[in-house]
């Protein structure tokens, strides 16, 4: 019986994944010692820095969508959400809590809310493409204080990769024709939870997020430790870890590199970055590709976006570059910060929850 060319190419593609995971199975066996390495310095990372940084503000999110304080934005009329991103003033809360939060919250919100019915799919793909960054508690703390000893090094990145996410949503509105008002007739609200309820649920989901987060950053950090096995220029090593994982080549570009290329990596988040918002990608139905392109499209408006801010922002550029070679301190202030904020706007925002459960 012959066979289709769309069998032969199944069965091609088939082959080749075999053989490229059981080639990499051989490697993580030969080099257990480095691999082993590998996984003890993500998950040391995820206890030192991404856990705290991360954790609460997935928690606070979810209890801010749990509590139904994002409906009072519903009736609101934000010129800059309709006019400017085309999107309805739901998605304010999602934009606001990405900035704050960091990477996963935004998208986990995005399809939190389409999974609610209070936007549309098209709309939460859009909020997928640029609502997905650095937050302050990474990019200024981390970064900028932690790597490059630099506060104002690290607002002047983190307000490069903001714009730069904010270019990047008025870009995509060119790919999604949709008006910002088309949810407005199918929103389904879900009742409000009490906040025992709320609580339990956000912590749970939260909790779950992390555990996928941490693994994938385990993992990527073991691949990359299992580089420095092989012959490789110091300078494709670079390359791999900016695509790959985006703490790790921060940490190795800082000292060499300027500013703005430190914003190009940051937005770009890796590929581990990618991996921890595949389910959220799953659940709203975007295309990986398109991800991937307009991730590459914010990476490059925050690279520009940080050109032009030094324009204007003279930073000691030698001096940061000899103190990135110091060792990292582990700065909590602005985390702290960051958490108090998120702290009073759920607190001020349950009148809001309040009021509309007495209506109802």
């Amino acid at each position: 019986m012959k066979q289709s060319p769309t069998f032969r190419l199944q069965s091609f593609s088939f082959f080749l994944q075999a053989i490229c995971l059981l080639s990499l199975g051989a490697l993580l066996l030969l080099f257990s010692e480095q691999t082993s390495a590998g996984v003890s310095q993500g998950l040391q990372l995820c206890f030192s820095t991404l856990i705290g940084a991360l954790l609460p503000f997935l928690v606070v999110s979810k209890l801010f969508l749990l509590r139904g304080l994002h409906r009072p934005l519903i009736q609101r009329r934000s010129f800059f959400m309709r006019r400017v991103l085309g999107l309805p003033d739901v998605c304010a809360a999602v934009l606001l809590f990405s900035m704050v939060g960091g990477y996963p919250v935004g998208a986990s919100m995005a399809a939190d809310l389409k999974r609610d019915g209070s936007i549309t799919q098209n709309q939460a793909q859009r909020l997928l493409l640029f609502c997905v960054g650095p937050g302050p508690s990474f990019a200024v703390s981390a970064v900028g204080v932690g790597m490059l000893h630099s506060a104002k090094a690290g607002v002047v990145l983190y307000a490069g990769v903001v714009c730069g996410a904010l270019l990047t949503g008025m870009f995509s509105r060119l790919f999604f024709r949709t008006a910002p008002t088309d949810s407005a007739a199918e929103i389904q609200e879900p009742p409000v939870l009490p906040l025992a309820a709320a609580i339990d649920r956000a912590v749970k989901e939260s909790v779950q997020s992390m555990l996928l987060i941490c693994g994938f950053v385990a993992l990527f950090s073991a691949l990359l430790q299992l580089l420095q096995a092989f012959d490789i220029p110091q300078s494709a090593k670079l390359v791999l870890a900016a695509l790959l994982e985006v703490t790790n080549a921060c940490k190795a570009l800082s000292p060499q590199v300027s500013l703005p290329v430190l914003a190009l990596v940051a937005a770009w988040g890796g590929v581990c970055t990618h991996c921890q918002l595949s389910p959220f990608i799953v659940d709203v139905q975007l295309p990986y590709m398109r991800f991937v392109c307009f991730r590459a499209v914010h990476a490059g408006c925050s690279f520009l976006c940080c050109r032009a801010l030094l324009l204007f922002i003279k930073l000691p550029v030698d001096a940061i570059r000899q103190n990135a070679l110091r060792p990292a301190v582990q700065p909590n202030c602005l985390l702290s910060v960051c958490m108090c904020m998120m702290c009073v706007l759920l607190l001020f925002g349950s009148n809001w929850s309040m009021r509309l459960t007495r209506t109802k």
